[in-house]
C-alpha cells in the first residue's frame, strides 16, 4: 500500500526528478510522474507554474489526478510556486509546523520561499516568484495574480547566513544569458524592466548565498551556463523548458546528488565572505 509521509523529505532520495513548468496539463503531469514511477524516482521538485490556480471543478481535477498518479507510485512531489500561482489561495493554507512545507495533499507539498532542507549533506532552498511580462494580456484573480514577486521580506529571509548549495528556482538571476531573451520581442518595456528588476532581486539572493548550482523554470528554455559570482566562484545555472518538450525533466542520480562536497562549501563560505567584505 503507497505511504502516506509524513515528512516527505525523508529519508533523502536516492533519485531526484526536477521538473520545469507544468501549467496545470494534467496529461503532461501525469506522463511525467509516469516516466518517474519507472525510473524508481521517489521525489519529484517541481519549479514553479505548477498550476495551483483559484478553486474550480478544472483546478480541482488537476490536482486531483496529479495526486492520484502520485500515490500509485508511491512518489512525493515538492513544488515551488511560479508566477501563474493562486498566491493568495496558496498563502491562506498554513505552513505545516513539523516538516515547514504546506501540505496541498497526501503527496503534493509546496516549497515556501526561502525554505531549506539537506539531502546526501547538502542544502538545497526554494525560491519561488516571477514577473509576468503578459500580464495585460490576463486577467486578474482568473489566470493573473498579486503576489508573484519576491518581497524585500522573502529576499532577506533566503539571504540568511547559512550554507545553500543548490538553489531551485522559479527565474533565472540577473547576469546569466537566457537564450530567446535579448532580441525582439512582444511585449512593453516596461514590463521587460520589472522582470529585469525580479531577476535583480534573485541575484542579491545567489551573490549572499553562493550556491553551487541553480536549477529554474520560467522562461520554457533547456539550457545550461555558468555565472561568475562576486570574490570568485562559479554558479552552474540550469534552466528547463516548458510542459510538452522533453527538456521539462532532468533526473539526477544518487552519485550526482553527492557531488556537492564539504570541501568546495568551505570553500564558497570563504568566497561569500570576501564578496560580502566589498558590499
Amino acid at each position: 500500500m503507497p505511504h502516506q509521509p509524513l515528512d516527505p523529505l525523508l529519508p533523502a532520495p536516492g533519485k531526484v526528478m526536477l521538473a520545469g513548468d507544468w501549467h496545470g496539463q494534467i496529461s503532461w503531469a501525469v506522463a511525467c510522474i509516469q516516466r518517474a514511477g519507472a525510473r524508481e524516482v521517489p521525489v519529484i521538485v517541481q519549479l514553479g507554474d505548477f498550476g495551483f490556480w483559484t478553486a474550480s471543478p478544472a483546478a480541482d481535477r488537476y490536482i486531483g489526478s496529479v495526486n492520484k498518479t502520485l500515490a500509485e507510485h508511491d512518489i512525493s512531489l515538492l513544488w515551488l510556486d511560479g508566477n501563474h500561482e493562486d498566491h493568495s489561495r496558496l498563502a491562506s493554507l498554513p505552513v505545516d509546523p513539523d516538516t515547514g512545507l504546506r501540505k496541498i495533499t497526501n503527496n503534493i507539498w509546496h516549497l515556501p520561499r526561502g525554505f531549506r532542507w539537506t539531502w546526501h549533506g547538502a542544502t538545497w532552498m526554494a525560491v519561488g516568484g516571477a514577473h509576468s511580462v503578459d500580464r495585460q494580456h490576463r486577467r486578474e484573480g482568473y489566470n493573473w495574480w498579486p503576489g508573484e514577486h519576491l518581497t524585500a521580506e522573502d529576499v532577506e529571509y533566503a539571504s540568511r547566513p547559512g550554507p545553500v548549495d543548490v538553489i531551485v528556482a522559479h527565474d533565472a538571476p540577473l547576469g546569466v544569458t537566457v537564450p530567446g531573451l535579448g532580441g525582439p520581442n512582444p511585449w512593453p518595456v516596461a514590463e521587460i524592466e520589472a522582470a529585469q528588476q525580479h531577476r535583480a532581486l534573485l541575484r542579491r539572493v545567489v551573490d549572499q548565498v553562493h550556491p553551487a548550482a541553480l536549477i529554474h523554470g520560467h522562461y520554457h528554455q533547456r539550457y545550461d551556463t555558468t555565472l561568475e559570482l562576486p570574490g570568485g566562484g562559479t554558479c552552474e545555472v540550469q534552466g528547463l523548458a516548458h510542459d510538452g518538450s522533453p527538456g521539462n525533466l532532468v533526473i539526477l542520480d544518487a552519485e550526482q546528488l553527492h557531488t556537492i562536497t564539504a570541501a568546495t562549501r568551505e570553500e564558497r563560505a570563504a568566497r561569500r565572505g570576501q564578496a560580502q567584505s566589498l558590499t
